[in-house]
């Protein structure tokens, strides 16, 4: 079980394998590493993966002022990960809320992040497109537990099977609820359009067909905005997939992502 310390102090947790250039894993809200769990073996065929657990969640530390309620902080966070583990550089993978603090942290470091993979993270007016709006945001805060669980049902794809839709929903519910809710706030305001004319390095979006929170329509948007500024990229998109395209079609998802990052040099 490997720990580091960053430079703020906060023990953070990572999962280890493989070897070669190094990509960097990082989870969606109300999860952690785990939720890997069927791609961390395949990728490290090809890569050092670090899979993370972000601030407050799985095994790693609470940030001393309380959990994250900022994508920003959670990228400063990564690239101080990234500072104690001595890499110069890397490729980062996002899930969700974590494609949002991977792309932000790619504005940050630019000569540090190599590419990009944003997995359901990819969405321009986040607000519009998937309803979260703040008077339901600030509704989730009774219980976020509950609110993840109820939504992450509806979340998933109809070719999804039901053991691993439990699975997913089980996992969701172990992070703590303060953490969870904070992660619904930096979900919520994070605004992807904000940043897509700083983002210069190669990117691969995924997702999934029946995915309302990251709708396809909106990631398309991103793609297309990152292509008229000549960024190379590649877009992907399953059928009866919904979310959690890593987890409800981890051997599509893992070739299929993998041969797209190829492509564009990753």
């Amino acid at each position: 079980m490997p720990y580091i310390t960053t430079s703020d102090n906060i023990r953070a947790y990572y999962d280890f394998e493989g070897s070669g250039p190094a990509l960097i894993m990082l989870h969606g809200a109300s999860q952690d590493s785990l939720s890997w769990q069927y791609n961390v073996e395949f990728f490290a065929r090809h890569y050092s993966v670090y899979a993370l657990d972000l601030p407050g969640h799985g095994k790693s530390g609470m940030p001393a002022d309380g959990p994250n309620r900022r994508s920003d902080d959670n990228a400063r966070y990564l690239i101080s990960v990234m500072d104690a583990l001595s890499l110069e550089s890397a490729v980062l993978m996002g899930h969700s809320m974590g494609g949002g603090i991977v792309a932000r942290a790619a504005t940050m470091e630019k000569s540090r992040v190599q590419g990009l993979v944003l997995v359901d993270g990819a969405s321009v007016n986040v607000v519009k497109s998937s309803g979260y709006n703040p008077k339901i945001l600030e509704m989730a805060r009774i219980n976020p537990g509950d609110w993840f669980e109820v939504t992450f049902r509806t979340l998933m794809g109809s070719a999804t099977l039901a053991e691993r839709a439990e699975e997913i929903v089980t996992d969701a519910r172990r992070c703590i609820p303060a953490v969870a809710f904070a992660d619904i706030s930096a979900f919520g305001s994070f605004r992807m359009e904000h940043i897509l004319d700083d983002i210069q390095c190669p990117t691969v979006i995924v997702g999934g067909s029946e995915d309302w929170s990251v709708p396809p329509e909106s990631a398309r948007a991103v793609e297309k905005t990152l292509r008229q500024r000549n960024v190379p990229v590649e877009y992907l998109e399953w059928e009866g997939v919904g979310h959690f395209p890593q987890a409800e079609c981890p051997s599509t998802f893992n070739v299929e992502t993998l041969a797209a990052m190829k492509r564009l040099g990753l």
